[in-house]
């Protein structure tokens, strides 16, 4: 474990859990899990389906509100994804889906967000208030309280004389960033006026025994929703802004999590240029069941997005990097919902006046979906992208809806841009390379030839022997639009007399990617190994 190929689902896209879980149909089955699991995906992930903030925040100059991300009830199911007859009856539909899935071969994962809650939650407001009743108590007597690195985690007052205890220092410690005026810090980007969650402060102790550690008569908050999660049917973690929160934290969770169910894997957000702050990851480790130290998180994510597939930060920065952190390595994706365009979108304002242009949009989405699949342990992928969708999945209410997808479905399956029979090759291929146990070393990325053609060259390392049990080269092509590249025929010569498989079009050209693999697929015994693996009509990863 774990090499998990991940279809995202925003929960929006899905709606009410009755219409998706499959709990009231006759035969129980989820559509859901077997569009996943027809593709090849062995995992799906949700974006969180709490109770979302009422808090407007401005988002792309426009006010925004209900952010999957600004969780305000984390024990039950918004409104608009409950089947609307109560919390126990959610439950059961979360269980009946979890089953489902089970029976597929499919994990789930929860999104865990740590790092800060919705501005109205309850706690938030329980803080203030009480931040406002010491205000009129201690009147200007108040004195901030700080922590060892010098931030605001608390006040500190003299006690009235009507309280038997003049002048007797009393302390109150912040479970959220302030301000030096004691009011709520406002979160988000410093060109939103508004934000709609408040961060949690780990610099406070208060703030960590409540939300993580605990203490002998309550339980960490977190760790309860790791525990409600689990009791829904989730077998995974993916962590949001997962380096903003102290490794320590971390390792607790992680742990408390593993003592329940041994196999919960965690996957780290790890898309962002604070590159220290991944770093610092590297000191949350477990024990496993051997008694060996290892890295707490199993997967963190690579800015596969970003990357042109010829500079080096990639590479020898980024993949290095979650590999230290992270057990199994990177999880690629090809876009994801915090960028503004998924591939299909910003393809599609390069190619809008070609003749081709819904083909070469399908051939991009591919190209980058190999990519992401095979530079990584895992990879996830957008629910829409097998359908080469341009409408961004976004994370707050009114932009992306049920109907959206069902559009999506009804326009596109059969079509240029139903991409689903290559994604399912794909997927295939890495399922048959069989490199669940392994990190990803990027050995050589860069142009062939003419530059029509890039070039990535992989190792698969086994993360417990240190030793490469599997290689691939991927050819891809880099301007789709300008039609397909002859593979080199010196270059197809070599690749077979290092015993590499090739998954790719018949006529030996690269219209979008070509994999070049190790190890060789087993053949029947009365068959000799051919150097090269038959280019039938296959669909063309």
């Amino acid at each position: 474990m774990p090499g998990h190929r991940i279809y995202y689902v925003p929960p929006r896209m899905v709606g009410s859990i009755d219409s998706w879980s499959g709990k009231d149909r006759a035969d129980g089955a989820s559509w859901l899990i077997d569009h996943a699991a027809d593709m090849g995906f062995n995992a799906l992930w949700f974006s969180p389906m709490g109770q979302p903030t009422a808090v407007e925040k401005m988002s792309h100059g426009e006010n925004r509100s209900g952010s999957y991300y600004a969780q305000r009830d984390h024990f039950r199911l918004g409104d608009e994804f409950s089947a609307g007859r109560g919390q126990d009856e959610d439950l059961k539909h979360l269980q009946h889906f979890a089953q489902k899935a089970r029976e597929k071969g499919v994990r789930l994962y929860a999104d865990l967000v740590c790092n800060h809650v919705a501005a109205d939650h309850a706690l938030v407001l329980r803080e203030d208030a009480a931040i406002a009743d010491i205000k009129r108590e201690a009147g200007a007597n108040l004195t901030p309280l700080r922590g060892a690195d010098g931030s605001l985690i608390g006040i500190k007052w003299p006690a009235a004389e009507t309280s038997g205890a003049a002048g007797v220092q009393q302390e109150y410690l912040f479970k959220f960033k302030r301000n030096a005026d004691f009011t709520l810090q406002i979160g988000g980007p410093a060109e939103d006026p508004w934000s709609d969650v408040a961060h949690i402060n780990y610099a406070s102790p208060e703030a960590k025994r409540f939300f993580i550690f605990g203490d002998a008569n309550e339980e960490g908050y977190f760790k309860k929703v790791i525990d409600w999660s689990l009791k829904a049917g989730f077998t995974d973690f993916r962590c949001d802004a997962a380096y903003l929160i102290p490794p320590d934290c971390w390792q607790a969770l992680i742990t408390h999590a593993h003592a329940q169910k041994p196999d919960a894997v965690f996957m780290a957000e790890t898309l962002t240029t604070e590159t220290a702050k991944v770093e610092e990851m590297q000191k949350a480790t477990v024990t496993d069941a051997s008694g060996k130290t290892r890295p707490a998180f199993d997967l963190g994510m690579l800015g596969i997005y970003w990357w042109n597939f010829r500079d080096d930060w990639l590479p020898k920065g980024e993949v290095p990097r979650v590999n230290a952190m992270a057990k199994f390595g990177g999880a690629g994706s090809p876009d994801n919902h915090d960028t503004e365009n998924t591939i299909a979108g910003s393809a599609r304002k390069a190619f809008n006046n070609a003749a081709d242009a819904n083909r070469h949009i399908a051939e991009v989405s591919v190209r980058d979906y190999a990519v992401s699949v095979m530079t990584g342990n895992s990879s996830y992928m957008q629910m829409g992208y097998e359908y080469c969708n341009e409408k961004q999945n976004h994370v707050f209410k009114g932009q992306v809806t049920p109907q959206d997808f069902t559009n999506l479905q009804s326009a596109r399956t059969g079509g240029e841009m139903d991409i689903r029979a290559r994604i399912r090759a794909i997927n295939a291929l890495h399922e048959k390379m069989d490199v669940k146990n392994c990190r990803v070393a990027i050995r050589h990325h860069g142009e062939v030839g003419d530059g029509a053609l890039l070039r990535l060259a992989l190792d698969y390392i086994d993360v417990d022997s240190g030793a490469v049990t599997a290689s691939a080269v991927l050819l891809l092509n880099r301007k789709p639009e300008k039609g397909a590249v002859p593979l080199p025929a010196a270059y197809v010569d070599e690749m077979a007399a290092a015993g590499l498989a090739a998954a790719g079009d018949s006529a030996q050209a690269v219209r979008d990617a070509v994999i070049f693999h190790t190890p060789l697929p087993p053949l029947p015994q009365a068959q000799p190994a051919p150097r090269r693996a038959a280019q039938g009509r296959q669909p063309r990863p």
